[in-house]
């Protein structure tokens, strides 16, 4: 039995998540359904984590075990064969027995993309979300660097995961603003590289920043809500549409997309 990694991109528009769910489409099930049609048998895999309902991915990765006479360089076209065209496996690589793609994760990026615009723009509206104003820019990287750190992430976090703690470290957090160009609308980014991320985080940080720069919300509640304070700031997502898993880290293995 061996033990592979997939790097996988899709758009998560027409899923419902990740996770494998009874009588929706989901991403897992169409993974799974091509791997076990390749090989002949029942597959599982296990991704880094659990994409949203319409959370997109360039570098997300699954790890699988099977018995297989494929070579390993020849599975990603394979698949690629049966998959769905809103996915698509860049690379399949062998990992050592008892790798996990979650558990062996060391960090995370994601990237939550805006852009600029009085009216919505069909080629951005999949993959970004839509603002009428830019972003406050000193604002922004002034609070993109209050998130920099270890943090009780408790005000970014919505239930429904089994996270035991709410802790996590946030080893980058930056704003990318690119100008407009052709029929390329000014577009922002908000990166976010970490150890881990709690459910809806990445979403309820990039929904706060939007009502800080708005002045909906007050720096010292957002400050506050860092320090683990609960109730400071509301918990309202941004649109999961922006948000893509950008790369996921290990050890040994280099899966920048």
């Amino acid at each position: 039995m061996s033990t592979y990694l997939l790097t996988l991109a899709y758009d998560g528009t027409d899923y419902h998540g990740w996770q494998r769910q009874k009588g929706v489409r989901t991403l897992q099930e169409s993974v799974e359904s091509a791997l076990s049609d390749l090989m002949g048998a029942p597959v599982s895999v296990t991704a880094s984590g659990r994409t949203d309902e319409g959370v997109h991915a360039a570098g997300q990765t699954a790890s699988f075990c099977c018995d297989t006479r494929i070579p390993c360089e020849k599975i990603a076209a394979a698949l690629n064969a049966r998959l769905p065209r809103d996915i698509r496996v860049q690379k399949c690589v062998p990992v050592p027995d008892g790798f996990c793609a979650r558990r062996s994760a060391k960090q995370k990026t994601y990237v939550y993309r805006m852009y600029v615009s009085d009216v919505p723009l069909p080629h951005c509206e999949r993959y970004a979300l839509r603002i009428e104003k830019a972003p406050d820019k000193a604002l922004w990287q002034q609070a993109c660097k209050q998130i920099e750190g270890t943090h009780d992430f408790a005000a970014f976090y919505c239930l429904g995961s089994s996270a035991k703690t709410t802790v996590r470290t946030v080893y980058a957090c930056d704003l990318l603003s690119f100008p407009a160009q052709g029929a390329e609308p000014p577009r922002w980014e908000l990166r976010i590289c970490g150890n881990g991320f709690l459910y809806k985080m990445v979403r309820l940080i990039a929904g706060a920043m939007l009502r800080l720069s708005d002045g909906k919300i007050a720096w010292q509640d957002f400050t506050a809500a860092l320090n683990g304070q609960t109730g400071r700031v509301p918990k309202i997502p941004a649109p999961a549409h922006g948000l893509t898993l950008w790369q996921v880290a290990y050890d040994f293995l280099d899966h920048t997309p």
